[in-house]
Parts: C-alpha cells; structure tokens; sequence
C-alpha cells in the first residue's frame, strides 16, 4: 500500500471530520439525540473550538440552571494579558476539550476560565454553522 503525503490542511481537515462523527456518536448515545441534530450540533462546536484558537469569540449557550449566557471568549494568545500571563496547575494545558463534550474557554468578560457542554451551545435557527459564532478580533501566534 502507498503511503500518501498528506498536507497540513488535509490532516487537520481529516481529524476534524473525525472529531465531528466521534462527537456526533456521544451526543447520540449519551444524551439520547437524533442522529441530524448530534451531527449539527458537533459542528456547531468544533466550528466554536476552531475559532477559539484563532481569536476573540462571541457566542452563547445555556448555563448548568437554564439561563442564557452570552459570552466573549478566546484560546489565544495576544489577546489577554491575563491569559498570556496565567499559569496552569501541570506542565500540559488541557485547554479548549478537558472532557468529552464540554469545552473550556477563556471568558474575557470575567477573566477566568470557563467551560460548557457541547450539547448546551446555541445558535439563532436562521443562522448557519459557519455562521455560529461572531469572530471579533484575530490571535497573534507566540
């Protein structure tokens, strides 16, 4: 069998497919989703988590009592002191996934890290996945 040179694009392309189908698979299982709406809902959050990493993001999302919660949020940095400067507790920052179907951000409002679960994350019915979230500022790389 050829080994096939895959670009960077592609490979992270490949592992974002298959983040989505494991995502969409445990929203299916766990907590009893129609297959249509599990898969769109893992977009929606890999689509959150990639925008996370490239910058200040703002979305929303049901806290654990039902209440909305609009939130400007980041993975980045260069965007906040506080989180250029915050130390974590191990040598490996499990930052953006630290268990399966909840995501950890960095809350700019409150500067602190926050977290929600996948399933918890909303979106207007109108507006598309890639529309999800509203990209504000952009990250500089270190």
């Amino acid at each position: 069998m050829e080994k096939q040179n895959l670009s960077a694009d592609e490979q992270m392309r490949r592992l974002g497919n298959r983040w989505v189908f494991d995502c969409a698979n445990r929203l299916m299982a766990d907590e009893n989703m129609e297959r249509k709406a599990a898969f769109r809902q893992a977009v929606r959050a890999y689509h959150l988590l990639e925008l996370l990493g490239k910058g200040e993001v703002e979305f929303e999302y049901l806290k654990v009592n039902g209440e909305k919660r609009h939130a400007r949020g980041t993975l980045c940095h260069g965007i906040s002191a506080e989180f250029d400067s915050y130390e974590f507790k191990n040598d490996k920052p499990d930052v953006g996934q630290t268990d399966f179907g909840i995501i950890t951000y960095f809350d700019l409002d409150k500067q602190k890290f926050r977290s929600l679960h996948i399933r918890n994350l909303l979106t207007s019915r109108s507006l598309e996945a890639e529309n999800l979230c509203h990209f504000v500022t952009s990250c500089s790389i270190k």
